[in-house]
């Protein structure tokens, strides 16, 4: 993707029109990597302006000439963990404080048999395994895009994509 350099400069001297630039050209990346982690249509919305908020917060800090993509797409994803965590820390509050009662379930529509299979099995993984995942198949990051990301070693990225296909493998019936 393509950057122009100059909106950093002209977003930190606060030029308005420079930070709408800056969300037009990558809001298509930062939505693409939040509904990876959350299909409602809202939660991927109000994480995207989270994020965005995040980044003109801090664009002071950004260095014209570094990968301002890359810091972008590492901030969005810090974003979805610390949302994850949230999530998680709710719903262990609700299971322990919260009523017995379950209302209604929500009716989803049917998803193609092997895709459905295959996407339950993915949001099944732990973040730590799912996130590379997705970034490395669904995203096309390269392993070290993918490291800078998630401020990971190489190693470790390989690792725990390592992981995630062998656990995705026994969880679909694979034989290894």
């Amino acid at each position: 993707m393509e950057f122009d350099r100059e909106l950093i400069v002209r977003a930190q001297a606060g030029e308005g029109s420079a930070c709408e630039a800056i969300v037009e050209q990558f809001a298509p990346m930062v939505y693409r990597l939040i509904s990876r982690f959350f299909r409602s249509r809202e939660d991927v919305e109000d994480l995207a302006q989270d994020v965005f908020l995040k980044v003109f917060a801090r664009i002071d800090q950004v260095k014209p000439d570094e990968n301002f993509p890359g810091w972008l797409a590492r901030v969005t994803v810090n974003t979805c963990y610390d949302e994850l965590r949230k999530t998680r820390r709710r719903k262990v509050a609700m299971e322990t404080y919260g009523p017995e009662t379950v209302a209604e379930p929500i009716t989803v529509q049917p998803e193609p048999e092997s895709f459905g299979k295959a996407w339950l099995a993915v949001q099944r993984l732990d973040p730590k395994l799912r996130i590379p995942l997705l970034l490395k198949e669904v995203e096309e990051m390269s392993i070290e895009e993918i490291a800078r990301t998630m401020g990971l070693t190489e190693t470790n990225v390989k690792v725990r994509l390592f992981r995630a296909r062998k656990k995705l493998a026994a969880m679909l019936g694979e034989r290894e």
